[in-house]
């Protein structure tokens, strides 16, 4: 009996290692690396915004050197950049080449339609400005001739009351 026994622990034993080996283990989780995040490049509109941002900032000193340091713009991006610095300009000739400038960019079609969107907007604000200027200029000329209009009328008044 202690043979058998003996027989029967071997017997479970050898069963236990065989059975313990056809066990499948866990599966293993794979893990795949994220791809190296891709470098998008930026859009052209936000560059010309960001450059539109850089302007906005000069001093007068910056913005008349750099008007007389540019050439003839030789690309859109040139053009752009030299319609942003004659819109900073406070001269109103400066307010015209930009409005030109962005009406030229704007009916360009090989400009993505967000930069061709932005040259319009650009466009308009600057025919605002040159409209508001005549407005402006309009007035102050008719508010010169009402005060020569008040003085012809105060002299006429003084040489009445003598």
């Amino acid at each position: 009996m202690s043979r058998a026994l003996i027989r029967l622990v071997a017997v479970s034993a050898l069963l236990g290692v065989v059975l313990a080996g056809c066990v499948t283990p866990p599966p293993v989780e794979i893990i795949k690396e994220a791809p190296p995040p891709v470098k998008t490049p930026t859009p052209p509109v936000q560059r010309w915004l960001r450059w539109q941002e850089s302007v906005s900032t000069m001093s007068p000193a910056q913005l008349t050197t750099a008007l007389e340091a540019a050439a003839d713009p030789g690309n859109t991006n040139q053009l752009f950049y030299y319609g942003l610095l004659n819109q900073q300009s406070d001269a109103y000739d400066g307010w015209v080449a930009a409005r030109d400038i962005f009406r030229q960019l704007n009916q360009n079609e090989a400009l993505t339609k967000p930069q061709r969107q932005l040259a319009g907007l650009l466009e308009r604000f600057n025919q605002s400005r040159i409209n508001w200027f005549h407005s402006r200029d309009e007035l102050r000329l008719e508010y010169e001739a009402l005060q020569t209009r008040v003085t012809e009328l105060q002299d006429k008044n003084t040489l009445l009351e003598q």
